[in-house]
C-alpha cells in the first residue's frame, strides 16, 4: 500500500463531503469520540493488570478506530433492535466480534503479525476473538446506547454548524495522516522481521557450506563474525520494535518462525523495562540516602 494512499483518499473524501449534511458530520464525530473512549477503555483494561501504562493501539494518536467502527455499528442499528436490550446485546456481540475477527485477519495479511492473540482464552476462534471480549463488547453496546450516546448527542448538539463541519474536516485529515504514518511504521516492522530471518538464514547457509567443504575452523570463525554483526542488527531492530511490543503485549503470528521472533521482541522489551525499573529504584534509593546525609549534616 503506497504511503500516498491515505492522504489521497483523505482528499477525495473531504472533497466529496464538502457539502455533506449535518447528519454526516454527526456520524464522523460520533466515530471519533467512540474511538477515543475505546482507547481509554483499552488502556485501563490492559494497564491495570500489568501495573504500568500500556499505550494501546495501532495508530499514534489516543484513539482506536476499531472501537469507532464498532460504536457506529451500534449507532446505526434499527430502533427496533436498539430498544430491546437482549437484541441489542446479541447484535453488538455478533457484529463487533465479526469486525474484530476481520480486522485481525486483515492486519495479519498486511503485516504478518497478529496485534492481539486470544489463543489462551476460553471460547476463542483462531485467537482472533474470544467469548470474554465479545461479551464485553455486547455489554458495551448496551451501555453505549443507553448511557454514553445521549451524552455524546448533547455535546454534539451544542456545536454550531460553522464549527462542526471544519472540525470534521480536521478529524478526517488527522486520522488519515496518522494512518499513513502507522502503516509505514508497520511496513518497516514487517521488513525488519524479514531482514532478520534472511540474515539468520544466510549465517546458517554459509556456515553449513564451509563445514561441508571441510573448513570447520574457518566456518566457526566466520560464524562468530557474522553472529556479532547479526546481534547489532537485531538490537537496532528490537529498539525500534519495542513500542509496538509494548502497545500489543499479546502480539503473535500464525507462522511459527515469525512467532518465535515476536516472542524474542516481547521478552527483550520486558527485560529492558525491568532493567529501567531497577535503575530508577537504585537512583531513588541513592537520592534518599543523599537527602538523609544532608539532613544529618545540617543537624
Amino acid at each position: 500500500m503506497p504511503p500516498s494512499f491515505f492522504p489521497s483518499c483523505s482528499g477525495l473524501f473531504l472533497n466529496s463531503i464538502s457539502g455533506y449534511p449535518y447528519h454526516m458530520a454527526e456520524i464522523i464525530l460520533h466515530f471519533f469520540i467512540y474511538s477515543i473512549l475505546g482507547y481509554i477503555s483499552e488502556v485501563v483494561y490492559c494497564s491495570v493488570p500489568q501495573r504500568r501504562f500500556v499505550n494501546r493501539g495501532f495508530l499514534y494518536g489516543p484513539y482506536l478506530p476499531i472501537y469507532g467502527f464498532g460504536g457506529m455499528i451500534v449507532y446505526l442499528l434499527p430502533d427496533a433492535i436498539r430498544s430491546n436490550i437482549l437484541l441489542l446485546f446479541l447484535s453488538a456481540f455478533v457484529l463487533t466480534s465479526c469486525l474484530e475477527y476481520f480486522t485481525s485477519w486483515l492486519l495479519e495479511k498486511c503485516f504478518s503479525v497478529k496485534l492481539w492473540d486470544y489463543s489462551k482464552h476460553f471460547g476463542n476462534i483462531n485467537g482472533r476473538v474470544c467469548l470474554l471480549n465479545s461479551s464485553l463488547f455486547g455489554i458495551m453496546g448496551v451501555v453505549t446506547v443507553n448511557a454514553v450516546e445521549p451524552v455524546v448527542d448533547d455535546i454534539i448538539s451544542v456545536i454550531p454548524d460553522t464549527v462542526l463541519v471544519p472540525l470534521t474536516h480536521l478529524i478526517v485529515a488527522a486520522l488519515s495522516i496518522d494512518a499513513t504514518l502507522s502503516v509505514m511504521k508497520m511496513i518497516s516492522f514487517r521488513k525488519g522481521l524479514e531482514a532478520i530471518r534472511q540474515k539468520r538464514k544466510e549465517i546458517e547457509d554459509r556456515t553449513r557450506a564451509l563445514v561441508a567443504a571441510g573448513k570447520k575452523e574457518l566456518a566457526e570463525e566466520f560464524r562468530a563474525r557474522l553472529e556479532e554483526d547479526f546481534e547489532k542488527t537485531r538490537t537496532a531492530f528490537l529498539a525500534k520494535a519495542s513500542r509496538i511490543a509494548r502497545s500489543n503485549p499479546s502480539m503473535s503470528a500464525s507462522a511459527e518462525e515469525v512467532r518465535r521472533q515476536i516472542d524474542v521482541i516481547i521478552s527483550w522489551t520486558k527485560e529492558r523495562n525491568d532493567l529501567r525499573k531497577r535503575q530508577r529504584a537504585e537512583v531513588d534509593k541513592l537520592n534518599k540516602e543523599k537527602m538523609a546525609e544532608l539532613k544529618g549534616d545540617r543537624k
